[in-house]
């Protein structure tokens, strides 16, 4: 099977428009010749600029770097004299990075300004700024052109006087502002990875002035440290030594108060509780004796009263061992045994014999109320022995209560004491919470400018500048690349 291809043929020459074009591009080239790429001007550029980094590098101001290795430590006072121990107690980040920020802390960089003089130092102080430099020459044309007498006459004026009002106060606070942020700017913070190893240090055009710096800081973070602990260690201390006296004088107090209700209540002479037992025995006995001579003679009152009414008291005892009864009866029965007996002789006798019968019912009856009057007495006397026996008895409970207030304040005491005189040396014995590994040294190098880095720099802008030299030939092959794409 044969193909057939229908195509028109090929030109072999260019059409007539085709030609005017050429042509016209071939004239342009005779009178405008296209720029052509010269090594001798990219060598010369570049030679330039290598030149003029060689010529500028010493003048280069150099900055060297002084640093410090210090690495953090735990704040539990147990863990300052055991290194093993502070190295197993885990610190936060947190606490890491707010320790670290007392770096910036406005007393140490007043303390590195204070012994250093940066306030004198070039280097450091706030530079003039416009403001300044403009009011210097307003005023060395005044002092020019201003007779002699109104020069001196005359107060030079300040900007910040004319600003704020307090310019001399507010420009010296702004100059120590600026000067720690000076400071502050040129110090070194790097912490290594997450360890607790961190790196402090400045930066200076004197390698001797960053060492120095370094040092300075470090020996003042280092002593703010231990001042901040020395603080708190004497803050509880004289709150132990305020515990001390409130307790020696509650225990003196509680003392002095025992001490005198020993001497009110009595309790302190022992001998009175001796006695008051003896005579509440003695009393008891003769209570109870005093109580059954009352029953007794009670009892028989009342049966002469009785025997009385009766009249059958001739039988009574009392009556009939009663000698003058006996004696009475007797003589009745003679004046009876007699022939002629006189009836007022038997009635004076019978008489006589009724006022003594009357008489013992009577001296029955008083004694039983001797008795009972004995009896009323003796139960007062022992009722108020015993009243003085239960008051020195409160007295003792309260007496007990004073004793163990006076234990437990000098307990408290005795504690204090002991806390006081554990915590006295522990002042003397207080290290910082960072430690120095490896001191500042006075840098051998400078930080800046780098060699190496440098030299790239100045072969880019070698390179640059022989480009720069060779732009339209440059310019040209971009825009030929770029019709072509």
């Amino acid at each position: 099977m044969t193909r057939v291809y229908n195509s028109k043929p090929i030109p072999l020459h260019a059409t007539d428009e085709e030609e005017a074009i050429i042509r016209a591009r071939a004239d342009e080239r005779v009178k405008t010749p296209e720029p052509r790429y010269s090594v001798r001007r990219f060598v010369v550029g570049g030679m330039t600029v290598m030149a003029a980094a060689a010529i500028v590098w010493p003048s280069i101001p150099r900055i060297y770097e002084s640093t410090a290795t210090l690495v953090l430590r735990p704040t539990n006072m147990e863990g300052q004299n055991d290194v093993s121990e502070a190295s197993r107690q885990p610190l936060d980040e947190s606490f890491i990075i707010s320790d670290l920020d007392r770096l910036h802390s406005v007393n140490l960089a007043k303390e590195v300004i204070d012994i250093h003089h940066l306030a004198q130092d070039d280097e450091f102080r706030p530079k003039p700024g416009a403001t300044e430099k403009a009011q210097a020459l307003v005023m060395n044309f005044l002092d020019v052109a201003l007779p002699q007498t109104w020069a001196h006459g005359f107060i030079a004026p300040s900007t910040d006087g004319l600003l704020d009002g307090d310019g001399i106060a507010n420009a010296a606070a702004r100059e120590e502002t600026q000067l720690r942020e000076n400071l502050w700017h040129r110090m070194v913070i790097d912490r290594d990875r997450q360890s607790y190893t961190v790196k402090v240090g400045f930066r200076s055009n004197d390698p001797e002035k960053a060492t120095a710096l370094t040092n300075t800081l470090v020996g003042a973070y280092l002593k703010a440290q231990v001042m901040r602990k020395v603080d708190d260690a004497d803050a509880m201390n004289k709150l132990l030594s305020d515990r001390v006296d409130e307790a020696k004088r509650r225990a003196e107090t509680s003392q002095r108060e025992m001490e005198d209700f020993l001497n009110t209540s009595g309790l302190i002479d022992q001998g009175v509780q001796i006695s008051l037992e003896a005579q509440l025995s003695t009393l008891s006995t003769e209570l109870a004796n005093a109580r059954a001579q009352l029953i007794d003679f009670r009892t028989r009152t009342d049966t002469l009263t009785a025997m009385k009414a009766a009249g059958t008291l001739d039988s009574a005892p009392e009556v009939l061992a009663s000698p003058t009864i006996r004696q009475l009866n007797q003589s009745l029965t003679e004046s009876m045994s007699r022939l002629a007996v006189m009836p007022t002789e038997a009635r004076s006798i019978s008489r006589q014999a009724e006022i003594e019968r009357d008489r013992i019912v009577t001296s029955v009856r008083v004694e039983a109320e001797n008795w009972a009057e004995r009896e009323k007495r003796l139960t007062d006397e022992i009722q108020k022995i015993r009243q003085t026996m239960v008051d020195r008895r409160k007295a003792s409970l309260r007496l007990d209560e004073l004793r163990l207030r006076v234990d437990n304040d000098t307990q408290v005491l005795a504690d204090a004491l002991t806390r006081m005189k554990t915590r006295g040396p522990s002042t003397e014995a207080l290290k910082p919470d960072a430690e120095v590994l490896s001191p500042a040294t006075v840098p051998d190098k400078p930080v800046f400018p780098i060699l190496p880095l440098y030299l790239a720099g100045a072969f880019g802008a070698a390179l640059l500048a022989g480009a720069a030299l060779n732009a339209s030939a440059i310019r040209r092959t971009t825009l030929r690349l770029m019709q072509q794409s």
